[in-house]
């Protein structure tokens, strides 16, 4: 006597598929008159689910949907001037400390060799630009989301 049936995913298994089954699966089945009760309403169910027609639309459901989208909006911001007067003020203002500071420069490397001065210039320049370029492309992103809404 079987003590422990079988679960519905295995039975619908068997139902589905049974030359692929497990052989303790089949076993139960064979066994089991509750299980077997359960695969045959099942495959009655599968049976009169693929006896039922097609669906069929008499219009066409993607234009109905893409109707009901807003409209994109072709225009994209415009603010290449905005960054380009940010660059212009950025490189002001660091060419009008360096001339202004000019006479001071050559007293803060006195003490550092050439090349490591130029490794530090070089270090700072790279962090720098790879910093602005990954803040402005979080500031594109963040208007392609502006502008979509």
């Amino acid at each position: 006597m079987v003590t422990k049936h079988l679960t519905d995913d295995e039975v619908q298994q068997y139902a589905v598929d049974k030359p692929n089954c497990e052989k303790r699966i089949a076993e139960h089945i064979h066994l089991c008159e509750e299980c077997r009760s359960k695969v045959e309403v099942y495959q009655l169910l599968i049976t009169g689910i693929k006896q039922q027609p097609q669906p069929a639309f008499d219009f066409d459901l993607s234009a109905s949907i893409l109707q009901l989208l807003p409209a994109q909006k072709t225009k994209t911001a415009n603010d290449s001037l905005l960054i380009w007067s940010i660059i212009f003020t950025g490189i002001s203002l660091t060419g009008g400390g360096l001339y202004f500071f000019r006479n001071y420069f050559k007293y803060f490397f006195e003490g550092i060799e050439t090349i490591l001065g130029f490794l530090i210039v070089v270090t700072a320049l790279t962090v720098l630009v790879g910093l602005y370029i990954d803040m402005h492309k979080k500031y594109r992103e963040e208007m392609k989301v502006l502008d979509l809404g």
